[in-house]
């Protein structure tokens, strides 16, 4: 039996959109630094091995190396922790859907 798939677009959701023509990714992830919802605070340690915590010691590791590499660095690392977040928040968000149905 096969079933029809929805496909949903999860920007702004679970991602920030493609990367625009012309542009590197990390000039395209400088161009939405704004849009972030989450801030990394590398001084937390949760001690956990999440996303979010490699997140923040890619951040503290990069406090090591010289510029422009530092701030390259940071900049995935801070983008990869918004997304983190994001996906944690929307699976959470659908695991309560799939909850709310049985």
């Amino acid at each position: 039996m096969r079933r029809n798939l929805v496909t949903f677009d999860e920007t702004s959701i679970t991602n920030l959109g493609p990367v625009p023509d012309g542009m590197t990714f990390l000039e395209a992830t400088q161009a939405v630094v704004s849009k972030r919802k989450y801030r990394i605070n590398p001084e937390h340690y949760s001690r956990r091995l999440t996303v979010c915590e490699t997140m923040r010691e890619i951040w503290r590791i990069a406090a090591t190396l010289p510029e422009p590499q530092r701030s390259h660095f940071r900049l995935l690392a801070g983008q990869g922790f918004d997304m983190g977040k994001r996906m944690d928040a929307r699976m959470k968000e659908l695991k309560s859907m799939m909850d709310d149905r049985s």
